[in-house]
Protein backbone atom coordinates (compact mmCIF):
# COMPACT_ATOMS: atom_id res chain seq x y z
CA UNK A 1 0.00 0.00 0.00
CA UNK A 2 1.03 3.61 -0.56
CA UNK A 3 2.36 5.88 2.18
CA UNK A 4 -0.95 7.77 2.42
CA UNK A 5 -2.86 4.61 3.34
CA UNK A 6 -0.15 3.67 5.84
CA UNK A 7 -0.20 7.04 7.59
CA UNK A 8 -3.98 7.12 7.66
CA UNK A 9 -3.93 3.73 9.40
CA UNK A 10 -1.41 4.99 11.96
CA UNK A 11 -3.61 7.97 12.79
CA UNK A 12 -6.67 5.76 13.17
CA UNK A 13 -4.82 3.48 15.60
CA UNK A 14 -3.54 6.21 17.94
CA UNK A 15 -5.27 6.42 21.32
CA UNK A 16 -4.25 9.87 22.51
CA UNK A 17 -4.46 13.34 21.02
CA UNK A 18 -0.80 14.23 21.47
CA UNK A 19 0.31 11.18 19.46
CA UNK A 20 -2.09 12.03 16.61
CA UNK A 21 -0.74 15.56 16.39
CA UNK A 22 2.83 14.28 16.56
CA UNK A 23 2.18 12.14 13.47
CA UNK A 24 1.00 15.20 11.55
CA UNK A 25 4.00 17.18 12.79
CA UNK A 26 6.39 14.44 11.66
CA UNK A 27 4.77 14.30 8.22
CA UNK A 28 4.87 18.10 7.93
CA UNK A 29 8.59 18.10 8.69
CA UNK A 30 9.18 15.34 6.15
CA UNK A 31 7.43 17.46 3.53
CA UNK A 32 9.63 20.45 4.30
CA UNK A 33 7.42 22.57 6.55
CA UNK A 34 9.27 24.32 9.37
CA UNK A 35 6.25 25.26 11.51
CA UNK A 36 2.67 24.18 12.04
CA UNK A 37 -0.23 25.04 14.33
CA UNK A 38 -3.60 23.53 15.23
CA UNK A 39 -6.47 25.45 16.86
CA UNK A 40 -9.28 23.31 18.26
CA UNK A 41 -11.95 25.70 19.48
CA UNK A 42 -15.36 25.36 21.16
CA UNK A 43 -18.45 24.90 19.01
CA UNK A 44 -19.87 28.15 17.59
CA UNK A 45 -16.86 30.08 18.90
CA UNK A 46 -13.94 31.53 16.90
CA UNK A 47 -10.56 29.82 16.35
CA UNK A 48 -8.76 32.62 18.21
CA UNK A 49 -10.99 32.16 21.27
CA UNK A 50 -9.28 32.32 24.69
CA UNK A 51 -10.80 28.87 25.24
CA UNK A 52 -9.22 27.40 22.10
CA UNK A 53 -6.70 24.60 22.58
CA UNK A 54 -3.64 25.42 20.50
CA UNK A 55 -0.82 23.10 19.51
CA UNK A 56 2.03 24.93 17.76
CA UNK A 57 5.57 24.09 16.79
CA UNK A 58 8.36 26.05 15.14
CA UNK A 59 7.02 29.55 15.77
CA UNK A 60 9.43 32.22 17.13
CA UNK A 61 9.28 32.66 20.90
CA UNK A 62 8.66 36.39 20.56
CA UNK A 63 5.53 35.64 18.60
CA UNK A 64 4.23 32.79 20.77
CA UNK A 65 4.69 34.87 23.90
CA UNK A 66 2.51 37.62 22.46
CA UNK A 67 0.01 35.16 21.00
CA UNK A 68 -0.60 33.81 24.49
CA UNK A 69 -2.25 37.14 25.31
CA UNK A 70 -5.97 36.72 24.47
CA UNK A 71 -6.27 40.41 23.51
CA UNK A 72 -3.44 40.14 21.00
CA UNK A 73 -4.63 36.77 19.69
CA UNK A 74 -8.04 38.32 18.92
CA UNK A 75 -6.30 40.64 16.44
CA UNK A 76 -5.24 37.71 14.27
CA UNK A 77 -7.65 37.71 11.29
CA UNK A 78 -6.18 34.65 9.58
CA UNK A 79 -7.92 31.69 11.30
CA UNK A 80 -11.41 33.14 11.12
CA UNK A 81 -10.90 34.24 7.50
CA UNK A 82 -9.82 30.72 6.54
CA UNK A 83 -12.75 29.10 8.33
CA UNK A 84 -15.26 31.43 6.68
CA UNK A 85 -13.75 30.86 3.23
CA UNK A 86 -13.60 27.09 3.67
CA UNK A 87 -10.43 26.97 1.59
CA UNK A 88 -6.67 27.09 1.92
CA UNK A 89 -5.55 30.72 2.09
CA UNK A 90 -2.15 32.35 2.45
CA UNK A 91 -1.25 34.51 5.43
CA UNK A 92 0.20 37.34 3.33
CA UNK A 93 -2.92 37.65 1.16
CA UNK A 94 -5.26 37.61 4.17
CA UNK A 95 -3.30 40.24 6.07
CA UNK A 96 -3.31 42.49 3.01
CA UNK A 97 -7.05 42.07 2.49
CA UNK A 98 -7.77 42.71 6.18
CA UNK A 99 -5.27 45.53 6.67
CA UNK A 100 -7.98 48.10 7.53
CA UNK A 101 -9.55 45.93 10.25
CA UNK A 102 -8.79 47.39 13.72
CA UNK A 103 -5.78 45.74 15.34
CA UNK A 104 -4.61 43.89 12.23
CA UNK A 105 -1.80 46.38 11.56
CA UNK A 106 -0.27 45.61 14.97
CA UNK A 107 -0.57 41.88 14.37
CA UNK A 108 0.89 42.20 10.87
CA UNK A 109 3.87 44.21 12.11
CA UNK A 110 4.87 41.53 14.58
CA UNK A 111 4.28 38.73 12.06
CA UNK A 112 6.55 40.44 9.53
CA UNK A 113 9.22 41.14 12.17
CA UNK A 114 9.19 37.44 13.13
CA UNK A 115 9.31 36.22 9.52
CA UNK A 116 5.77 34.84 9.50
CA UNK A 117 4.91 35.79 5.95
CA UNK A 118 4.63 32.84 3.59
CA UNK A 119 2.49 30.32 5.48
CA UNK A 120 -1.07 29.28 4.78
CA UNK A 121 -4.15 28.32 6.75
CA UNK A 122 -6.29 25.20 6.34
CA UNK A 123 -9.92 24.76 7.48
CA UNK A 124 -10.68 21.45 9.20
CA UNK A 125 -14.22 20.18 9.65
CA UNK A 126 -15.53 17.71 12.19
CA UNK A 127 -18.85 16.22 13.35
CA UNK A 128 -21.43 18.41 15.11
CA UNK A 129 -19.63 21.65 14.24
CA UNK A 130 -16.42 20.54 15.95
CA UNK A 131 -14.20 22.42 13.56
CA UNK A 132 -10.56 23.44 13.79
CA UNK A 133 -7.97 25.55 12.04
CA UNK A 134 -4.47 24.49 11.02
CA UNK A 135 -1.58 26.37 9.51
CA UNK A 136 1.71 25.37 7.91
CA UNK A 137 4.74 27.27 6.69
CA UNK A 138 7.76 26.36 4.57
CA UNK A 139 9.47 29.55 5.76
CA UNK A 140 9.80 30.65 2.13
CA UNK A 141 7.55 31.63 -0.78
CA UNK A 142 5.38 28.77 -2.06
CA UNK A 143 5.92 27.61 -5.65
CA UNK A 144 3.96 25.38 -8.01
CA UNK A 145 6.28 22.52 -7.03
CA UNK A 146 4.82 22.64 -3.50
CA UNK A 147 1.25 21.83 -4.58
CA UNK A 148 1.52 18.11 -3.85
CA UNK A 149 2.96 18.73 -0.37
CA UNK A 150 0.18 21.21 0.43
CA UNK A 151 -2.51 18.78 -0.73
CA UNK A 152 -0.96 15.94 1.26
CA UNK A 153 -0.63 17.85 4.52
CA UNK A 154 -4.14 19.24 4.14
CA UNK A 155 -5.50 15.72 3.68
CA UNK A 156 -3.75 14.33 6.73
CA UNK A 157 -4.53 17.31 8.89
CA UNK A 158 -8.21 16.66 8.14
CA UNK A 159 -7.86 12.95 8.93
CA UNK A 160 -6.05 13.78 12.16
CA UNK A 161 -8.73 16.27 13.18
CA UNK A 162 -11.41 13.63 12.71
CA UNK A 163 -9.42 11.31 14.98
CA UNK A 164 -9.01 14.06 17.59
CA UNK A 165 -12.79 14.49 17.63
CA UNK A 166 -13.22 10.77 18.28
CA UNK A 167 -10.68 10.82 21.10
CA UNK A 168 -12.22 13.89 22.72
CA UNK A 169 -15.60 12.15 22.68
CA UNK A 170 -14.00 9.20 24.44
CA UNK A 171 -12.51 11.59 26.99
CA UNK A 172 -16.02 12.47 28.12
CA UNK A 173 -15.98 9.15 29.94
CA UNK A 174 -13.13 10.47 32.09
CA UNK A 175 -13.27 12.87 35.05
CA UNK A 176 -15.54 15.90 34.85
CA UNK A 177 -13.70 19.17 35.38
CA UNK A 178 -15.34 22.56 35.78
CA UNK A 179 -14.70 25.27 33.21
CA UNK A 180 -12.29 27.02 35.59
CA UNK A 181 -10.48 23.75 36.37
CA UNK A 182 -10.10 23.12 32.65
CA UNK A 183 -8.68 26.61 32.21
CA UNK A 184 -6.12 26.04 34.96
CA UNK A 185 -5.28 22.60 33.58
CA UNK A 186 -4.60 24.03 30.12
CA UNK A 187 -2.06 26.45 31.59
CA UNK A 188 -0.47 23.68 33.71
CA UNK A 189 0.01 21.56 30.58
CA UNK A 190 1.58 24.55 28.85
CA UNK A 191 4.18 24.85 31.61
CA UNK A 192 2.92 27.91 33.48
CA UNK A 193 3.64 28.23 37.20
CA UNK A 194 0.88 28.87 39.75
CA UNK A 195 1.99 32.49 39.92
CA UNK A 196 1.87 32.84 36.14
CA UNK A 197 -1.58 31.27 35.96
CA UNK A 198 -2.86 33.54 38.73
CA UNK A 199 -1.69 36.58 36.78
CA UNK A 200 -3.15 35.35 33.49
CA UNK A 201 -6.55 34.45 34.94
CA UNK A 202 -6.69 37.31 37.43
CA UNK A 203 -7.17 35.40 40.70
CA UNK A 204 -4.90 34.75 43.67
CA UNK A 205 -2.09 32.15 43.64
CA UNK A 206 -3.71 30.50 46.65
CA UNK A 207 -6.93 29.99 44.69
CA UNK A 208 -4.90 28.53 41.83
CA UNK A 209 -3.31 26.07 44.26
CA UNK A 210 -6.79 25.06 45.44
CA UNK A 211 -7.90 24.42 41.86
CA UNK A 212 -4.68 22.50 41.23
CA UNK A 213 -5.34 20.18 44.18
CA UNK A 214 -8.85 19.49 42.89
CA UNK A 215 -7.47 18.74 39.42
CA UNK A 216 -4.89 16.32 40.82
CA UNK A 217 -7.60 14.53 42.80
CA UNK A 218 -9.92 14.18 39.81
CA UNK A 219 -7.14 12.97 37.52
CA UNK A 220 -5.61 10.66 40.11
CA UNK A 221 -2.30 12.52 39.84
CA UNK A 222 0.19 13.61 42.48
CA UNK A 223 2.06 16.37 40.64
CA UNK A 224 2.11 18.56 37.53
CA UNK A 225 3.88 15.96 35.40
CA UNK A 226 1.34 13.26 36.29
CA UNK A 227 -1.57 15.61 35.67
CA UNK A 228 -0.13 16.64 32.31
CA UNK A 229 0.40 13.07 31.16
CA UNK A 230 -3.10 12.05 32.25
CA UNK A 231 -4.68 15.09 30.55
CA UNK A 232 -2.87 14.36 27.28
CA UNK A 233 -3.72 10.67 27.43
CA UNK A 234 -7.41 11.45 27.88
CA UNK A 235 -7.34 14.13 25.20
CA UNK A 236 -8.57 16.72 27.70
CA UNK A 237 -6.00 19.32 26.69
CA UNK A 238 -3.88 19.99 23.64
CA UNK A 239 -0.57 21.71 24.50
CA UNK A 240 0.31 24.98 22.80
Amino acid sequence: MGPETSLEREIAQEDDVASVLQLVRDEAERLGFIREAYHFYPRFDVPTSPRAMIYADGFPKGFTDRYGDPDFRAKDPIPQYVMKSGNVAFWKDILEECKDVPGVAEFTQLAVEEGLIHGFGVPLFGPNNRNAYASFDFGRPVTSEDEDAILRIRTFAQIAHQRVCVLLDKAKEGPELSEREMEVLRWIVNGKSSGDIATIIGISPETIRTYTKRIYAKLGAHDRVGATLKALKLGLVIPS
